[in-house]
């Protein structure tokens, strides 16, 4: 859902394209990898990759890592080591 929000708004901003293009590479991760060690460091790294780039950053890219890190969670990552 976030998703199609960031791509209908990058027709108007371009700068919702990078949240729109990392989000499906998110999701992607997400929905298919089997290894969750390997889905969550590659989650964080393209959760890095965008911070260090210009993006809209507004209340909804927000909302949408918010998800992401309930999701990785929910597949073992814990943040207390």
């Amino acid at each position: 859902m976030m998703s199609r929000y960031f791509e209908s708004n990058s027709k108007v901003d371009e700068l919702y394209l990078l949240e729109f293009r990392t989000s499906n590479l998110i999701n992607n991760i997400i929905e298919n990898e089997d290894d969750n060690e390997k889905g969550i460091q590659e989650t964080f790294k393209l959760l890095a990759e965008i911070e260090s780039l210009e993006h809209k950053n507004d209340s909804h890219w927000l909302d949408y890592k918010i998800h992401v890190m309930c999701v990785l969670r929910e597949n073992g990552f814990n943040e207390i080591k």
